[in-house]
């Protein structure tokens, strides 16, 4: 907690309130994230197929 030994008490309650919120968003997220499922191999082939015809040109 050193670099925080400079706020005050108001100060590290509105820290504390602000990292429990980003703490909160980054639960949500991966959740979020958890539930994508990854694309299907085909469609990265295509995709790579894709990519390397755009260099070509």
């Amino acid at each position: 907690m050193g670099k925080w030994d400079h706020l005050d008490r108001d100060q590290m309650i509105a820290k504390v309130e602000a990292l429990l919120s980003e703490n909160e968003r980054l639960k949500a997220e991966i959740a979020r994230l958890r539930g994508v499922k990854p694309p299907a191999s085909g469609s990265m082939e295509s995709m790579s197929t894709k990519l390397k015809e755009a260099l070509r040109e």
